[in-house]
């Protein structure tokens, strides 16, 4: 079962979440899970620094970032998916990574969560 949830949370969500004015968009997929002790809170709040750091690098506020908690199931597992307008805006926002600022963000995200699995996509809005 739990499989399947993923499944259908990694082909519908991209669609729905997603949604822009323009025809298509990029967007990165995580799949995590809570270390012991560590709350979704304490990742929400380290996400909006990092949307900051990336929002900053990419040059453009387009840069969103959507968390995806279960409402059944296991509440240590969710879904990240980082929307951006271009390749070009995904690049600079993961350069943004490789800052001192953004070291420092990926070392709590580190050690709050584990992300098993992530992807990128192309969206088109049909």
């Amino acid at each position: 079962m739990r499989k399947i949830f993923w499944v259908l949370l990694l082909m519908i969500v991209p669609g729905i979440s997603l949604a822009a004015d323009n025809d298509s968009r990029i967007a990165e997929t995580f799949q995590c899970e809570l270390k012991d002790g560590k709350t979704m809170k304490e990742v929400q709040a380290n996400n909006v620094r990092w949307l900051a750091n990336a929002r900053k690098n990419a040059g453009t506020d387009s840069v969103n970032s959507y968390a995806f908690e279960p409402i059944v199931g296991d509440q240590t597992k969710f879904v990240f998916i980082d929307s951006y307008p271009d390749l070009a805006a995904w690049a600079a926002a993961k350069s943004a990574d490789q800052t001192d600022e953004g070291k420092a963000i990926e070392a709590a995200f580190n050690d709050l969560m584990e992300c098993a699995k992530n992807r990128l996509y192309k969206s088109t809005k049909h």
